[in-house]
């Protein structure tokens, strides 16, 4: 064999316990099972499509979801008909099918006839099975089964020169149900046919006994099955040459697969006329769908050409009345009206606004600028009563002219901005105040203390400030906090 091996054991067998069916702990063991069978099954595939059947794989669920009902107790492996076939047959299949019996049951794979492996806690089998629901299929096998009374009573139909019905050889309906048999018996021996645990063996299976058991199978639902089981002592015994076992006697199932499952090959039952009168019904109904979309968006095209046009002519005949009325009378801008004021247009010299203005009393005067109020040495200087001038006495002629006491006693003003000068703002926020120059850049700023702010601007708009008297040294611009008063002793 070229393909991976199953090499299955008692380990493996232990996962599908049915104490352990719910449980999601054993998941992992079971991963690793359904891993070794995809594998395996990859050889099973090549082989059948070596005989012209095509099929898809598929493994059951090693956990538990809806589609196994919550319960791992088994790893199946599914070969059926491929998707292009299933999605043929899901319509009629989906027709008679109420949404609770959808709701129950999710899983797809009894709506279709497979070949399969099952592993479980028992042992593990190949088979053939078709479950009643797979209604295609079923009818399909009776239509088959079916063909045998037919060649019964068209065998007799030619007499001899005595007058006795002599048999007559049908390569027809009468070959329909051998083929089947035929396929029965050419089994190997370990093979069964049955209906759950009632089994017989596949060569002593006859058309009656296989109509019996769709009836049984139809009353349980359970599927009608044709394999080999094999116990779990045995596969464990044998586990060398178990794998191609297997595989050799699904190979031996797939004629049994080809006689019942549908194709347009193995139709019986005249559904390929059927399908091709679903698929003319549906071509008609998309025709039907897509020429009432083009006719509606056609309409609806029309209406809104017919709307833009009407609005275009409403704007055309109300454009000259219009244009003919002020502003806020129906008027529009750009129609003969006057613009709208803005407030680029509203105070501009020329403006009604400021024509209005203008009449009321005037141009309103400019807005003076506050003044500074006086430092408080200037205010101290302004209160200060001036002292009485005494007339001075003559002095000798012979004496030197004194110099001006009044040119000693004034200060010269600050020619250089130092740290410490006194300095007004010329704009800005703070313009007009004065405050005390902190430190310079030397890129054109200074630092300003203003009261309790400190700011920085550059030295263009600062201006020195004559002081009255010696400049006072740069204190903090914070309140000082009083001394606690000491207190008394006791």
């Amino acid at each position: 064999m070229t393909h991976a091996p199953l090499h299955l054991t008692d380990s493996d067998f232990d996962a599908y316990a049915p104490e352990k069916a719910t449980s999601n702990a054993y998941s992992r063991p079971r991963l690793e099972v359904k891993q070794r069978a995809l594998a395996w099954a990859r050889g099973v595939f090549a082989r059948l499509a070596e005989l012209g059947i095509t099929v898809d794989m598929h493994g059951s669920d090693e956990h538990p979801t809806l589609r196994n009902k919550k319960r791992v107790d088994c790893q199946w492996v599914f070969f059926w008909r491929d998707a292009a076939a299933r999605e043929e047959l899901e319509r009629l299949l989906d027709a008679g099918r109420s949404i609770s019996a959808a709701i129950d049951d999710p899983s797809p794979y009894g709506r279709h006839a497979f070949l399969a492996l099952r592993i479980d806690s028992h042992g593990v089998e190949v088979c053939f099975a078709v479950h009643p629901e797979a209604k295609v299929d079923i009818d399909n096998l009776r239509a088959r089964l079916a063909a045998k009374d037919a060649a019964e009573g068209a065998g007799f139909g030619v007499q001899d020169a005595a007058g006795d019905p002599k048999p007559q050889a049908s390569n027809g309906p009468t070959g329909l149900a051998a083929e089947l048999t035929a396929a029965l018996r050419a089994l190997p021996e370990q093979f069964a046919v049955g209906v759950g645990a009632d089994r017989v063996a596949a060569s002593a299976a006859t058309p009656e006994a296989i109509e019996a058991m769709l009836e049984r199978a139809a009353e349980g639902q359970v599927p009608l099955w044709i394999g080999w089981a094999v116990p779990r002592e045995v596969a464990l015994e044998h586990a060398e040459i178990l794998d191609e076992q297997l595989e050799d006697a699904l190979l031996a199932l797939a004629p049994i697969y080809t006689l019942v499952a549908w194709s347009r090959q193995n139709d019986h039952i005249a559904l390929d006329r059927r399908l091709e009168g679903i698929e003319r019904e549906r071509a008609r109904t998309h025709a039907e769908v897509s020429a009432q979309t083009e006719k509606w968006q056609a309409e609806q095209a029309a209406a809104r050409e017919r709307s833009l046009a009407e609005a275009k002519a409403r704007g055309e005949a109300e454009g000259p009345r219009a244009s003919a009325l002020p502003f806020g009378h129906g008027a529009r801008p750009g129609h003969g009206a006057p613009r709208r004021p803005s407030l680029d247009t509203l105070f501009k010299p020329g403006s009604k606004a400021e024509g209005d203005r203008d009449r009321r009393g005037g141009r309103p005067q400019e807005a003076k600028a506050p003044q500074a109020p006086a430092a408080p040495r200037e205010r101290e200087r302004e209160h200060t009563p001036a002292p009485p001038r005494v007339a001075p006495s003559p002095a000798p002629a012979a004496a030197a002219p004194a110099p001006a006491a009044s040119s000693s006693a004034s200060p010269a003003a600050p020619t250089t901005m130092e740290k410490g000068a006194r300095v007004r703002v010329l704009s800005g926020a703070f313009a007009d105040k004065i405050g005390v120059l902190g430190e310079l850049d030397g890129r054109g700023g200074a630092r300003v203390l203003l009261g309790l702010l400190s700011t920085r601007i550059d030295v263009t708009d600062l201006a020195l400030v004559p002081e009255g008297r010696e400049r006072p040294a740069i204190q903090s611009s914070h309140r000082r906090p009083t001394a606690p008063m000491p207190r008394k002793a006791r």
